[in-house]
């Protein structure tokens, strides 16, 4: 299954991080255990996906987690991939919302524009994982990131 990349973040460490190269058609591609996975910057890319599943990594404002948290929502199966990776780091993980509206996760990040991503996504069964860290992330959190990934996709 085709991955697609987006972050907020530079992703710079995500290119050197993950080995992908640029095309010539200007975007980062490379293969991740049996993924074919695209970065892309522009969110209008992720609006109409089919047949792929969905990374997003973004920035958290701050709030009442830890620092250096790893801050999720998604699917169930990327979850749990996720969950494990993180298992394997010795690192906190946090489920959280994306949405103002009440719901059942103890933590919510407020990105209404993510959350009705999330909802087409969730309409027409595509896998995605959204990771979050707080601002600023170092270069550590993006070493974490970057693992995070690698496992998921290798998983």
């Amino acid at each position: 299954m085709k991955s697609i990349l987006f972050s907020e973040l530079d992703s710079d460490f995500l290119v050197q991080g993950l080995g992908m190269h640029k095309e010539e058609q200007g975007f980062f591609t490379g293969k991740i255990g049996r993924h074919e996975t695209e970065l892309t910057s522009s969110p209008d890319t992720l609006k109409d996906i089919e047949e792929a599943q969905v990374i997003y990594i973004g920035k958290a404002e701050p709030g009442p987690y830890r620092e250096g948290d790893i801050l999720m929502a998604g699917s169930d199966d990327l979850l749990d991939r996720a969950f494990r990776a993180l298992d394997e780091m010795e690192q906190r993980g946090v489920v959280v919302g994306l949405s103002t509206e009440p719901d059942s996760y103890p933590m919510t990040l407020k990105r209404e524009d993510l959350n009705q991503f999330t909802i087409v996504w969730k309409d027409r069964k595509t896998p995605y994982l959204c990771l979050f860290m707080g601002e600023p992330v170092n270069l550590e959190g993006q070493a974490k990131l970057v693992t995070i990934v690698r496992k998921v996709l290798n998983d």
